[in-house]
């Protein structure tokens, strides 16, 4: 699989686990399983989109795509900071929560890591 169809496969898998969590999955699931959908899942889901997004785009803009982890951690501060620190400024019930920061970057990680073991 080719690094492009890899961050199209990411952005859908993450997309359509997003509808599914919405939509089935957190109001079904009870106890921490219930509280893991519920809090931290689609941020799980959202580092791993973000970085294949930003792949993706640097890929059709023909620069050089995303390959260390110098990388996909900065990104994904600076959409944390965004999301966790400056959108409680104005989007009113917007809470900081530290361990959403975690969550993108461990998404990010697992993108990483899936992007590494593509064959060549």
């Amino acid at each position: 699989m080719s690094g492009k169809r890899f961050d199209l496969a990411v952005l859908i898998a993450a997309g359509g686990f997003y509808l599914a969590n919405r939509l089935w999955l957190s109001p079904a699931a009870g106890g921490w399983l219930g509280w893991f959908l519920t809090c931290y899942a689609n941020d799980l889901f959202a580092g791993a989109a973000i970085a294949a997004w930003a792949d993706l785009l640097l890929r059709l803009g023909r620069l050089p795509p995303i390959r260390s982890w110098r990388q996909t951690v900065p990104l994904l501060l600076a959409c944390g900071f965004v999301w966790e620190v400056l959108a409680p400024l104005w989007k009113p019930g917007a809470v900081f929560d530290p361990w959403d920061l975690a969550a993108y970057q461990a998404g990010g990680a697992v993108w990483l890591i899936g992007q590494k073991n593509l064959p060549r």
